[in-house]
């Protein structure tokens, strides 16, 4: 396919004239026109966006379908844990508190302190309506 460049209308008033006057040759033999060579260039380009698009299309929306399939699972989860934090005995959900040891020092000690604090004003307490 030839090259085809931008002309000035002198150049094209040239070509014509040489045209014209001149006995046809393989170089002046054109089975295309200008605009047949032009609407084809038009259509490769709207083919190429159209396929350029597609495919945007088509990854955003396989990244649509993993953001739903990962909303989900958030959802899921939140009513497993949901479901977990519902204290049946108290009748209010206190959350997964209490039901995985206690692993640092601090909270340990923390919870002795509060522990031996509640023994002692028991005990003063029972010693107060015994006597």
């Amino acid at each position: 396919m030839p090259a085809v460049y931008p002309e000035d209308l002198i150049a094209k008033r040239d070509r014509k004239d040489k045209m014209f006057r001149s006995v046809v040759k393989r170089w002046n033999v054109h089975f295309q026109t200008e605009e047949e060579v032009e609407e084809e260039a038009r259509e490769k380009r709207r083919e190429a966006e159209e396929s350029k698009a597609r495919e945007i299309y088509e990854r955003l929306e396989s990244e649509a379908a993993q953001d739903e399939q990962v909303k989900q699972q958030e959802i899921e989860a939140a009513k497993q844990n949901n479901d977990m934090a519902y204290n049946a005995t108290t009748g209010s959900y206190s959350g997964a508190y209490g039901q995985t040891p206690v692993e640092s020092e601090e909270a340990k000690n923390q919870i002795d302190a509060i522990l031996s604090e509640k023994k002692d004003v028991f005990g003063s307490a029972m010693s107060a309506l015994g006597q």
